[in-house]
């Protein structure tokens, strides 16, 4: 193979012409040096930079340091996995043909959210006045039929209401709230025939009332909170007595810690409690004079609070 080469003319240098040369680039160098140090220096000294502002950069450090102001937030969007257990007992039981029942250890996601649309507006209470939303539903549940055989079992809690919020002293202090709405929890056995296993089914769709805070300590921020229900349907459980009657209560603590601006992650437990009194008589397929239901939760999960 042949290889071609292309000649160009080439003006023949000087024996000065390659220092000159040099000498043009060690000056150009100089001057781009001297003029990309300026540059940074300029950048430093400028305002908001962390040399002009030395507490600029610990500001924002300390920024995803302090808990979220949750009192002022447009919005809040939560997601939380819930370890989950029901207990179900009878008071004054005197019939054998009803069951207690227990499930403990139950994972459950859940997904919450607050809104506050008039957020940014001039008028105090419209501000302050927002909707909630939540909703858990349990994974992989079954319960124990006759015989030991496996029943399939759902649990799902919904949850819609009004919400407003009082800033005890500034936005980043303690806030209080307030809120009202509708719950629904529905647990639910796939029939066995049996009505002794049966009658663990419920359905509560119950008026809430509650009310909660928000303490922020150091770094991290404190909640306690609780509410009354008033259920509308009770389920099955109700049906197989005379003259039922019920009540729910709620309580829930947790732990809010920051770890980047706006979101924080969240540990705590919740408790329902609903108590039932029937007015059972002798005759009666099922004698019992009430029943407590209880439900908890302890959960881990990370929250946002948008501005």
């Amino acid at each position: 193979m042949q290889r071609r080469t292309l000649a160009c003319p080439v003006a023949p240098l000087s024996p000065r012409a390659p220092r000159r040369s040099a000498r043009r680039s060690s000056a150009a160098a100089l001057l781009g040096a001297a003029l990309s140090a300026l540059s940074m220096l300029l950048a430093l000294l400028a305002p908001g930079s962390a040399l002009a502002d030395p507490g600029a950069d610990r500001a924002e450090r300390d920024e995803g340091a302090r808990p979220p102001a949750a009192g002022t937030a447009l919005f809040s969007a939560g997601v939380d996995l819930e370890i989950a257990g029901r207990t179900l007992s009878y008071s004054d039981l005197l019939s054998d043909n009803l069951r207690t029942y227990e499930v403990l250890g139950v994972p459950m996601p859940s997904l919450r959210g607050e809104l506050y649309p008039f957020a940014r507006s001039a008028v105090p209470v419209l501000r302050d006045l927002g909707v909630e939303l939540s909703y858990a539903r349990a994974l992989g549940l079954d319960s124990e039929g006759a015989g030991g055989a496996s029943v399939s079992t759902s649990w799902s809690r919904l949850h819609a209401g009004l919400r407003g919020r009082y800033r005890l002293a500034g936005q980043d202090g303690p806030v209080l709230f307030a809120g009202g709405g509708l719950r629904w929890t529905d647990f639910d056995i796939e029939s066995t025939g049996d009505p002794s296993r049966d009658a663990a089914s419920v359905s509560y769709v119950a008026l809430r009332v509650g009310v909660d805070g928000r303490l922020p300590v150091g770094p991290v921020a404190l909640e306690a909170g609780g509410g009354v229900q008033a259920p509308l349907s009770m389920g099955a459980l109700a049906s197989h007595f005379r003259a039922p009657s019920a009540g729910g209560v709620d309580l829930r603590v947790a732990v809010a810690a920051p770890f980047a601006p706006g979101l924080e992650a969240r540990a705590g437990a919740s408790y329902a409690r609903f108590f039932y009194d029937f007015d059972s008589e002798p005759e009666d397929t099922y004698i019992a004079g009430g029943a407590l239901d209880q439900l908890f939760s302890v959960h881990l999960g990370v929250a946002y609070h948008g501005q």
